[in-house]
C-alpha cells in the first residue's frame, strides 16, 4: 500500500511540476486531485512503523516531493499548499515518533531547523508570485537538511 501511495504522490507531483499543454494549459491542479482517495493529504502507511525500510522510503518520497514543488510555478505551488502542509505534518510527526522511540531529543540545531520549517508552513500560504517561489526554495533547502539530520541520527542509533 505504502509504495502505491508513494508512486501516486510522486507521479502526480512530477506531472504538476512539469506543467501542462493543450487544453489543460492554465489549469492548476487541486490538492484533492493530487491526493490519492482516502488519503486526505497525508502520506499513508507510515503510522506505527519503525524507521526501517518504510521510513527511508518516506524520506526519498519527501525529497522527490520537495524537488517537484521547486519546479512548480507559484500558481501551482499555491494550489498544492494544503496537500504540502499535510505531507509535511506527517513527516515531522514521523520524525518525532522515531526520535521518541529511541529516547532521543533534538539539539539546538535540530530544534531551530524544526522551528524554521514550522514558520515556513505558517507563512507560505499567504505568499504569492516570486515571493512564494523564493520562500519555497529556501523551505525546500531546510526540509532537505532536516531529512539529512534525521537520517544521520537514525543511522547513528542503528550502529549502537
Amino acid at each position: 500500500m505504502w509504495k502505491t501511495v508513494l508512486v501516486l504522490l510522486v507521479g502526480t507531483l512530477a506531472t504538476a511540476g512539469c506543467g501542462t499543454s493543450g487544453n489543460d494549459a492554465g489549469k492548476q491542479p487541486s490538492a484533492a486531485a493530487a491526493t490519492p482517495a482516502g488519503d486526505s493529504g497525508k502520506m499513508g502507511g507510515m503510522g506505527g512503523r519503525q524507521m526501517g525500510g518504510g521510513g527511508m522510503e518516506m524520506m526519498a518520497g519527501m525529497r522527490a516531493h520537495m524537488d517537484s514543488m521547486a519546479r512548480m510555478s507559484p500558481e501551482q505551488m499555491a494550489a498544492m499548499m494544503a496537500m504540502h502542509d499535510g505531507v509535511m505534518s506527517q513527516m515531522m510527526d514521523r520524525m518525532g515518533a522515531d526520535m521518541r522511540s529511541m529516547q532521543m531529543s533534538g539539539d539546538a540545531k535540530w530544534n531551530g531547523l524544526v522551528d524554521s520549517i514550522k514558520a515556513d508552513l505558517a507563512d507560505l500560504p499567504g505568499l504569492q508570485g516570486n515571493e512564494l517561489s523564493a520562500r519555497m526554495n529556501a523551505h525546500g533547502d531546510r526540509v532537505r537538511r532536516l531529512i539529512a539530520m534525521h537520517e544521520g541520527m537514525m543511522k547513528g542509533m542503528e550502529s549502537k
